[in-house]
């Protein structure tokens, strides 16, 4: 009777064992996420969160958690990607990714400086020697890239100039040269009637046009000692002081107007670097307040819904609202101007140096996921570039570096 107590009781343990093991494994099994990745070329790296993968003839498997993972191929001479895949639980999932080999970057001018986004779809602005050109690119039926259009749009009778600050339309432009500013009219780009006239004095430090085209914005500091942010019309006939800059200890601002043209973003630069915090001051109520608690700030600008600010302490990169608040730490070391936001306002595309090459490179970076997203291309060249704009359909990217300016497709 015993004996045969012990057995059942043995089967009992045996089965209940058994039964524990599948429930567990029937748990980890729907609680986890599997896939198949394959990828072209055959010979391409792949990383899942920052972790790298095994990749045997051109498929990596991986077995994870469920929910939302960060997707990163790269090929050499190919166009990287980085994607947020979301992985659902218990099935293998099947995830193809074909890189597209990287274009040779199209020269547009040997010589070019100033490069500026236009307001058309896909043109930009530069200044090459003493003649302002515009420019216009494209792909054609084969995706290559198409230079629609690249011609002077001055006489070649510029010279002298340190800064140039485009109205919204592009038909006028405030020129900056050593012994003062001026207003050219483009005139529609007739040669004949386009004029040059004078603006301001060498008293005006930073100028910020406002994009709805209703004011100009600009620091004043005559001899006398005065330090005022002034808001003109746009023949500087009607000067409007807004600010006192000399109470609240701000010399020598840089300012950046919100695309609604409802608020501009004050950054001293006074010697001591600590006080160059980020004031948000309001054109409405005239109210101005810092935004940032500690100082070292050298450059901000906007996002497209004038909801955010990219900032930069040094050459780190910080996006906040525009209250301040929510402050994420990008780990992204760029200069802004060689840094544009995304339609979304959520992606920007950043121009930097590749610390593993020491190369550069252009990429598509989330700043909500604080990761990089879309594309990624490497090795430009050792030079720095200086700036780029992102064209209006997503898939070209002029930028400028060396003095000349070039053509990239990225999509």
């Amino acid at each position: 009777m015993n004996v045969e107590l012990t057995k059942i009781k043995r089967t009992v343990y045996i089965v209940g064992f058994v039964l524990i093991v599948a429930a567990v494994a029937a748990v980890w099994f729907f609680t986890r996420a599997f896939a198949t990745i394959t990828v072209s070329p055959r010979t391409a790296s792949v990383w899942l969160d920052g972790k790298q993968l095994k990749v045997i003839a051109g498929e990596a498997s991986l077995n994870t958690s469920t929910g939302d993972h960060l997707l990163k191929i790269e090929a050499n001479n190919y166009i990287g990607r980085n994607e947020t895949v979301t992985l659902g639980r218990g099935f293998n999932r099947q995830i193809a990714v074909a890189l597209t080999e990287t274009p040779k970057p199209v020269q547009i001018n040997t010589a070019g400086t100033f490069l500026m986004k236009g307001s058309d779809f896909n043109d930009g602005y530069y200044l090459s020697g003493s003649t302002v050109y515009k420019t216009k690119v494209g792909l054609d039926s084969a995706g290559k890239v198409n230079v629609i259009e690249n011609r002077p749009i001055t006489d070649a009778k510029i010279n002298d100039v340190k800064e140039i600050i485009w109205s919204p339309s592009k038909d006028l432009a405030l020129m900056r040269h050593s012994n003062g500013i001026s207003l050219f009219d483009f005139m529609k780009y007739d040669f004949v009637h386009q004029t040059d006239t004078p603006w301001g004095g060498t008293d005006i430090g930073a100028v910020a046009w406002s994009p709805d085209n209703s004011k100009i914005a600009y620091y004043y500091a005559p001899a006398s000692g005065e330090k005022s942010l002034v808001f003109a019309n746009i023949i500087n006939t009607e000067m409007t002081r807004v600010v006192n800059f000399a109470e609240l200890n701000i010399e020598n601002p840089l300012l950046r107007w919100s695309p609604d043209s409802e608020w501009l973003i004050v950054i001293p630069r006074n010697k001591d670097a600590g006080q160059n915090k980020i004031y948000l001051f309001n054109t409405y109520s005239r109210a101005i307040k810092p935004v940032t608690d500690n100082g070292g700030q050298t450059e901000a600008k906007f996002s497209p819904d004038s909801n955010k600010i990219l900032f930069s302490t040094g050459a780190n990169l910080t996006v906040m609202n525009k209250d301040g608040g929510n402050k994420t730490d990008l780990k992204i070391k760029a200069n802004l101007s060689t840094v544009v936001w995304t339609k979304d306002s959520k992606n920007i595309i950043v121009a930097a140096t590749d610390p593993s090459t020491n190369t550069q490179s252009i990429f598509r970076f989330d700043t909500e996921k604080v990761a990089m997203s879309g594309f990624s291309v490497k090795n430009l060249g050792s030079t720095a570039i200086n700036s780029i704009a992102f064209s209006d359909d997503g898939k070209l990217i002029l930028y400028e570096v060396n003095n000349a300016i070039y053509a990239l497709k990225v999509e």
